[in-house]
């Protein structure tokens, strides 16, 4: 498939020097990038800090109530 986008100046450029510097196209490049990108799972906020999420999320709570209460506390 054919398709035209528009890219700033700035990231044109670089996609230009990569290119030369592989000796691939400019299209080559942006396949590659775009590929690389959306083909990885996406990552998780907790993704790789506990191997259990549910703990990560239930840790968080308990840290979002605490500052939520004094908070409340101190406003009123």
């Amino acid at each position: 498939m054919r398709t035209t986008i528009s890219l700033p100046d700035e990231l044109a450029e670089l996609v230009r020097v990569e290119a030369r510097r592989r000796g691939i196209s400019f299209s080559a490049i942006v396949r590659e990038s775009l590929e690389n990108t959306l083909r990885e799972p996406p990552k998780l906020p907790w993704q790789g800090i506990v191997s259990v999420p549910e703990l990560a999320a239930h840790a968080l709570d308990g840290a979002l109530a605490e500052s939520w209460a004094e908070d409340i506390a101190g406003n009123v």
